[in-house]
């Protein structure tokens, strides 16, 4: 059987709003928490997942990331089990520009090299390829139907360029997800995959 055949539906959460976007911190692996707008996010997200999903069986994963594990400890409040926490689905690794303001991430960024997919955006970082791989390889072992997945902006992206089969690398797109956005996906009745909705945010419209 494909790798990842199993999963039928997939859904992804990008987690709710953490403080390094309003205080001028990187993102990546930078230990940011929800602010209280991101908290709301999240238990608005779970009150929508939890209608969507109803009483079908679903796995629930998450990256083991502060923002993360509290936006899916917030879904989980509406949902009938709790989140698998996990390193695989983390944000791109930013190495030491991990918890440094922007302004300073700036100045020990390395210069950008081709492929863009292959480059080192900071000392001891990740490049796309590798945090690509533990994604796709964690969701390639996952094997239930339905798929709940809580994660971050590169991750989420990570994961939509898997479920379509477009290579890491080889397709010159990019998705922006909003945070506690909900992208979802499934295999129609003709065996394709196809993307019922993605960066949905509908259900934040009363925030």
């Amino acid at each position: 059987m494909e790798k990842g055949a199993d999963i039928k539906e997939l859904i992804i959460v990008r987690h709710g709003e953490p403080d390094h976007l309003i205080n001028n911190l990187t993102g990546g692996w930078t230990n940011s928490h929800l602010t209280d707008l991101g908290k709301k996010q999240a238990l608005q997200t779970g009150k929508y997942l939890a209608e969507l999903i109803g009483d079908r069986a679903f796995g629930f994963y998450s990256s083991d990331l502060a923002r993360a594990i509290e936006t899916s400890e917030l879904i989980a409040e509406a949902l009938p089990k709790k989140p698998v926490l996990t390193p695989a689905l983390r944000e791109l690794n930013n190495g030491v520009a991990a918890d440094l303001s922007n302004d300073d991430a700036a100045k020990i960024m390395n210069p950008i090299t081709q492929p863009l997919v292959d480059w080192y955006p900071y000392p001891k970082s990740e490049n796309w390829r590798e945090m690509s791989m533990r994604v796709i390889e964690f969701l390639d072992e996952v094997t239930d139907d339905l798929a709940l997945v809580v994660t971050h902006g590169g991750s989420a992206n990570a994961a939509i360029v898997w479920w379509f089969g477009l290579g890491i690398g080889q397709a010159n797109i990019a998705f922006e997800l909003d945070v506690c956005s909900v992208s979802r996906f499934n295999v129609n009745r003709w065996g394709e995959r196809n993307a019922i909705k993605i960066n949905d945010t509908a259900h934040l419209l009363s925030q």
